[in-house]
């Protein structure tokens, strides 16, 4: 009778183990889920803050205070000058979404002619610059999560470059490699140069070797081109979403 009694004794207590057990899991994952936002809910806020932004009077293209040189016509003749950007007209303003550092929430690409562009992110409760150029860059296309972004750089005359730069997060910007090309006088682009960077040294290689490369970097995924938009409301509505 006694060993019975002490059997169920502990099969209950084993029961009861059990189920704390059970309950101390589930108190966890609801204590946790707040402490872990989800990747849709940080989506939503990084485009309240897109449009929050373009819905401003003046709007930083570039990160403030960067030195970036400008112009101006007098005559026949182009002056050239330093000046220390701030922020741009919003009707100045053109805009992209893009997935390009490698997660699902988008990117923002922001674009004045007259001084440059800049590519923004919105993530841990502020804006971050990832990557911006003066007039003389023209953003191109990026790699669907793959963090490689590509402008054109130019130099006011026919020749160019094609540029390929990794884009992270809170690391400096990397240019990968770059192309020098140069308009034909009837029409179409020559390529005279490939060359791959690593760090400040650069090595001149063959068209093949050049898109193995970057194919280290970008898998098969195809650039996506990217298409600048004017600051509407319009617009607004139809491309932040």
């Amino acid at each position: 009778m006694k060993g019975g009694i002490m059997k169920e004794k502990s099969r209950a207590a084993i029961g009861f183990r059990k189920w704390f057990s059970y309950g101390m899991i589930i108190v966890l994952m609801v204590l946790m889920i707040p402490a872990m936002p989800s990747e849709a809910s940080a989506k939503s806020i990084a485009l309240s803050k897109y449009r929050a932004l373009l819905n401003k009077s003046r709007i930083s293209v570039l990160p403030q205070g960067k030195v970036i040189e400008q112009y101006k016509k007098i005559g026949d003749e182009y002056i050239y000058y330093d000046f220390k950007y701030w922020s741009s007209k919003a009707s100045k303003v053109k805009f992209c979404l893009g997935c390009i550092d490698g997660d699902d929430i988008p990117d923002l690409i922001l674009s004045d002619k007259d001084c440059g562009y800049g590519v923004w992110t919105f993530k841990n409760g502020s804006f971050r610059c990832l990557f911006w150029q003066d007039y003389y860059g023209s953003p191109v296309g990026f790699y669907y999560k793959k963090g490689v972004f590509r402008q054109n750089e130019y130099t006011g005359e026919s020749p160019f470059s094609r540029q390929y730069y990794k884009l992270q997060i809170g690391k400096k910007r990397q240019l990968l490699q770059e192309e020098g090309c140069q308009f034909r006088p009837n029409g179409g682009i020559k390529v005279w140069s490939y060359t791959l960077m690593s760090g400040s040294k650069e090595k001149s290689v063959s068209c093949a070797a050049y898109y193995k490369n970057l194919k280290k970097y970008t898998g098969n995924t195809k650039m996506t081109p990217i298409y600048l938009h004017n600051n509407t409301s319009a617009n607004k509505k139809k491309y932040i979403k």
